[in-house]
């Protein structure tokens, strides 16, 4: 019982830290808030909240997720800002220290709003070319907040009445600047909102892209009320009051796209009236396009070998047989696909990141949708095969010992080394194989896979 116990406490740990978090910031901003309303302090409470609370949400779904990291850190940093600040502005009698804790986590917490930006909604940058982009971000921070820790700078502008713990003056050339780099790097900042989700807008499509709609409009107008708000009052408190709606917008957005990309994946079915034998593909750009995956197959086949039928992207090479243990072993996510206790496949996501919670159960409830369609396909496997009973017969010995060889996986090349031919004369006898069992180039499928197949079920070999 105590191992299991322990296990147990282990299983939860990670989703109980952020709960932990969460319950601390909202006891300070209730402790803050206690002191006195002071509306221009209220941003911080608002931002500390929300960005602790969709920090927790996050790594509820995904844990040790960076994005649900960073949104926690930030939520966290105004928190302590806005419980010193109302510490500092409604109580001068107390320690120094928590006025001074009120303003010089200033850029920091810009600056993690910031890398939150960058980094929504996977926990990445954009790109690698946004990595010098995050280094001068971190490196103008590190500078301010030396300055905002040994200096009174920002006390002013802050509202806090509480002398400096450690200095009284700020000598003219620290006051310089901070003047010249303080405000252009907050502006610059909020800027680089803007840019960096719609460089990343422009990487992505489907439910992804809708998801960041949401953060470029309140990146957008988070930025143009803070540079109205320097331009005419001479105070950034506009751009960083409307920050709030950030986390408040990406929380939205988290919530929102995974309704979507749930009911896009599940419903795809309905919208779909092409070709059936297109119906594989459509589904695996449906399920890609819900996961954020950059690729996604469909196979074919039961507890033996399996083969491709769908993917996306679409697959340009004829793919190897394979097996459900292989896929497994492959390290990607795989589900597999049954009838009852009759297995029919398996669809299998590449991507880097772990699911979250809600797309697990996602993959899961996907698994009937793709029974339709690999029974579908199974179901015109055998008509076709029946159609084809006794074609074997009409095959030449030499064009039987070509398909042979294809069932073993050969390809022309080896089949001419193999039968001591040349490649003109083993392109036609292969091309006669696949006409007389009814495989065209056409038919969007994997011929010589589909060869090996109706070589091993008309022979009897095991797969």
């Amino acid at each position: 019982m105590g191992q299991c116990g322990v296990a147990d406490f282990r299983r939860r740990a990670p989703g109980l830290v952020p709960l932990a978090v969460l319950s601390s910031v909202v006891v300070l901003t209730a402790f803050g808030l206690a002191r006195g309303l002071w509306l221009e302090n209220v941003h911080n409470a608002l931002l500390a909240v929300t960005f602790t609370g969709v920090g927790a949400y996050v790594l509820f779904e995904r844990p040790r997720h960076r994005e649900g990291l960073l949104f926690l850190a930030t939520g966290t940093v105004h928190a302590v800002m806005f419980f010193g600040r109302q510490i500092g502005h409604f109580d001068p009698g107390e320690s120094p220290v928590w006025g001074w804790l009120g303003v010089w986590p200033l850029p920091l917490a810009l600056a993690l709003t910031t890398l939150s930006v960058f980094c929504f909604p996977d926990g990445r940058l954009p790109s690698r070319r946004w990595r010098p982009v995050a280094a001068v971000v971190l490196a103008l921070t590190a500078l301010l907040m030396l300055l905002s820790a040994v200096w009174p700078v920002g006390y002013a502008s802050a509202g806090v009445v509480m002398p400096h713990p450690f200095s009284s003056a700020v000598p003219p050339v620290v006051e310089l600047l901070w003047s010249v780099l303080a405000n252009p790097a907050f502006i610059a900042f909020q800027v680089l909102w803007v840019v960096s989700v719609v460089a990343r807008w422009a990487r992505r499509d489907g439910v992804a892209r809708r998801q960041l709609v949401w953060l470029v409009a309140a990146s957008a107008l988070s930025a143009t009320l803070l540079v109205v708000g320097l331009l005419i009052w001479g105070s950034p408190r506009a751009g960083i009051l409307s920050a709030t709606l950030l986390p408040l917008s990406a929380g939205w957005a988290i919530v929102h796209g995974q309704h979507a990309a749930s009911y896009a994946a599940l419903s795809w079915l309905s919208h779909e009236s092409g070709d059936p034998r297109d119906l594989p593909d459509a589904l695996a750009r449906s399920i890609a396009e819900a996961f954020g995956a950059t690729r996604v197959t469909i196979w074919l086949g039961g507890a033996g070998a399996v083969h491709a039928v769908g993917a996306w992207p679409i697959l340009h090479d004829d793919p190897p047989l394979s097996t459900l243990a292989a896929l497994r072993a492959a390290g990607s996510h795989l589900q597999q696909v049954r009838r009852g206790e009759v297995p029919l496949g398996a669809i299998v996501v590449e991507r880097v990141e772990p699911f979250s919670r809600t797309e697990s159960r996602l993959f899961t409830d996907l698994a009937p949708q793709a029974a339709l369609v690999l029974d579908h396909l199974a179901l015109a496997e055998v008509i076709a095969r029946q159609q084809r009973v006794g074609e074997h017969s009409e095959l030449t010995d030499r064009e039987r010992d070509v398909l042979a060889l294809i069932a073993r996986r050969l390809f022309n090349s080896a089949i001419c080394d193999e039968l001591h031919l040349s490649i003109k004369t083993v392109e036609p006898l292969v091309s006669r194989v696949f006409t007389k069992l009814g495989l065209y180039s056409d038919s969007g499928s994997n011929r010589r896979v589909l060869a090996a197949l109706e070589y091993q079920r008309a022979t009897g070999a095991e797969q």
